[in-house]
């Protein structure tokens, strides 16, 4: 008899431990899946200093990319 509270016990055991860990897998999927590309920007680097920026904040000049309006014509002077 006591052999068999003792297996009772631990089938017990062992079915609430696989019973928590599938639900903690469960709940995790969700958030694992995500939109993918949704939120990604193209960075550019700004041809005078290098800055790398947005794409949609960076002014575009005949070589490249700038930061600042101060860098597009510096660039022009070269």
């Amino acid at each position: 008899m006591k052999y068999l509270l003792v297996i009772t016990f631990v089938l017990v055991v062992f079915w609430v431990w696989r019973h928590n860990r599938q639900a903690k897998k469960d709940a995790a999927a969700p958030r694992a899946k995500a939109t993918p590309a949704a939120g990604i920007t193209e960075i550019v680097a700004c041809e005078v200093c290098q800055v790398h920026l947005p794409r949609s904040e960076a002014l575009i000049g005949g070589d490249g990319f700038y930061c600042s309006e101060a860098h597009r014509r510096e660039a022009g002077d070269r």
